[in-house]
């Protein structure tokens, strides 16, 4: 006697182990997991948690190389908006202006650091610093920063304290009256103080690596090297160590430092080699671990300054802000100006980012659920 089967339309559905749906939205994209949110209130629970906020963070940014989760953002001279752009459009279509996303803005706010998802802001007018989240509109409550940010200032950052599990925002104060370092701890809504500090950076903003600021400075034996300038978050002190080629000012032009694949990175121009170098330091602090990722021609100009004397078109200055697998590189120049260099074959991109003008500054921003309790 022939079996019937069901009905495709009456067989039980696939039960995942609950595990394995864990696993699965790990890996899902952010904005993909807020629409989610109204799927089931368990849903929406677990990913308000911030366990899973911190370990789908660290899945998205250990196993992806396509850069779904990055984007640039930007304030935006004499305007209260803040502004977004992926990484992965500028990768995959050099020469298309890229698409912006645009936050209007309260108030006007610089943006003093980026890190986790996290954007510290800062409204110079009234004194005040906030963390926000576009990824999950997420806005902390405004704190005082106790300080004059436009004015002594001669260096700053944001980062992740991983021993106390916080977030802190460092200032460093020099004027008539003090010379000190002053860091926020959010969450605390308190401010430590630490007198002095080793030597003056080139650049304000700090970098954030491995539970580390880190700046541009002359330092070293001889007050004359090229040195990386940090400050451990956990044990709140300074630190130093050396560019590569023993941070050699007369070899050395112009260094930035950027974070590129999770490592420190520098950029300089290297007067013996010609041309722009990047270099990776594979292992955080280690001196022997510096490695030349790229080298980059030292005639990249921009087609879009029109002054007669062409020494006004070359750039001064190139930070690496992100480098695919296959080695196209994203740089920022000193005119807050973006160019996509290809090592393969040597192709420049000047892409232009749709209706906007008079970017203030560049930051990397990873997409994250990491709030901070209110």
């Amino acid at each position: 006697m022939a079996k019937h089967l069901p009905h495709p339309s009456r067989r039980p559905l696939p039960v995942l182990p609950d595990e394995l749906i864990s696993e699965i939205l790990l890996r899902v994209p952010v904005r993909s997991l807020v629409q989610f949110r109204c799927v089931c209130k368990s849903w929406n629970s677990q990913f308000s948690n911030p366990q899973f906020a911190k370990d789908h963070l660290r899945t998205s940014t250990t196993t992806t190389t396509t850069h779904p989760n990055q984007r640039l953002v930007s304030s935006i001279i004499g305007d209260p908006k803040i502004i977004s752009f992926s990484v992965q459009s500028l990768f995959q279509n050099p020469s298309t202006p890229a698409r912006a996303r645009r936050f209007r803005m309260s108030d006007k706010y610089h943006i003093l650091g980026s890190c986790n998802g996290l954007l510290c802001l800062c409204d110079i007018h009234q004194r005040c610093i906030r963390l926000w989240n576009p990824s999950i509109r997420f806005r902390s409550q405004r704190f005082p920063t106790g300080v004059t940010l436009d004015a002594g200032i001669t260096h700053h950052g944001f980062g992740y304290d991983h021993v106390s599990d916080t977030y802190k925002l460092l200032v460093a104060v020099e004027d008539l009256h003090e010379k000190v370092t002053k860091v926020y701890t959010f969450g605390e809504n308190s401010w430590r103080v630490i007198p002095n500090f080793p030597c003056r950076p080139t650049r304000w903003l700090g970098k954030f690596v491995s539970g580390t600021l880190n700046w541009i400075a002359k330092g070293g034996a001889s007050d004359d090297q090229w040195v990386i300038l940090n400050f451990d978050l956990g044990s709140e002190t300074y630190g130093e160590v050396l560019l590569p080629k023993g941070g050699d000012s007369d070899k050395i032009c112009n260094p930035v430092l950027n974070v590129l694949r999770g490592c420190l990175c520098v950029c300089f121009y290297d007067s013996k080699e010609a041309r722009w170098v990047v270099w990776l330091m594979t292992e955080y602090g280690v001196q022997h671990s510096w490695t030349k990722l790229v080298m980059i021609p030292h005639f990249i100009q921009d087609p879009w300054i029109e002054f007669q004397h062409s020494m006004f078109r070359w750039y001064h200055s190139l930070e690496p802000l992100d480098i695919s697998e296959n080695g196209v590189v994203i740089l920022k120049t000193n005119f807050s100006k973006v160019v996509i260099y290809n090592s393969n074959d040597g192709r420049l991109d000047y892409p232009r980012i749709t209706g906007e003008r008079g970017l203030h500054d560049l930051h990397s921003y990873h997409e994250s659920l990491v709030s901070l309790p209110c």
